[in-house]
């Protein structure tokens, strides 16, 4: 489904969208479990721009709090690259907070050449860290465009193999 400020559209509109959108014209995914509980957490969201020219993915835990962040932009080549991972840590274990509200933020940017530039706000002790890295291994971070509606690959959480 496609949220739009003032509702949510059909599958397929957002599949026109995807197809046939412009720039401004991306769309949002909530992929539940089967027999989740109203208001339990999602397995992901996503944002999805025309074409898959840009994907968001966010994960949460059990308070519905975005716990990561994967985004994947589209290259030169017409595949999807791993460029960015969000890692959000919240005061506490059992109080909702929306991503502003997190302790630690640590943001991981990738490169296709395998360079990598850490960066971690620590709004508790007031600290921002960062590190520039070489020679890191990318290979897991490079996925298809997904088809509209083939999200599997795109959402994965474990990134310990290449897509297939």
């Amino acid at each position: 489904m496609r949220l739009r400020i003032g509702g949510v559209v059909g599958e397929e509109q957002a599949r026109q969208c995807f197809l046939e959108g412009g720039k401004d014209d991306w769309f949002s995914v909530a992929a539940y479990a089967d027999g989740v509980p109203d208001g339990a957490a999602p397995e992901y969201t996503m944002e999805v721009t025309p074409q898959g020219g840009f994907i968001s993915v966010s994960f949460y835990d059990q308070l519905c709090r975005v716990r990561f962040e994967f985004l994947f932009g589209k290259t030169d080549a017409g595949v999807m690259f791993l460029e960015e991972i969000y890692d959000f840590r919240y005061p506490d274990e059992s109080t909702y907070y929306i991503r502003s509200g997190c302790v630690t933020n640590t943001n991981y940017r990738y490169r296709p050449d395998g360079s990598m530039h850490w960066r971690r706000s620590d709004k508790v002790a007031n600290v921002i860290e960062e590190a520039d890295y070489r020679d890191i291994d990318v290979s897991t971070h490079w996925e298809p465009v997904p088809e509209f509606g083939e999200w599997a690959s795109i959402t994965r959480f474990d990134r310990t193999q290449p897509a297939s």
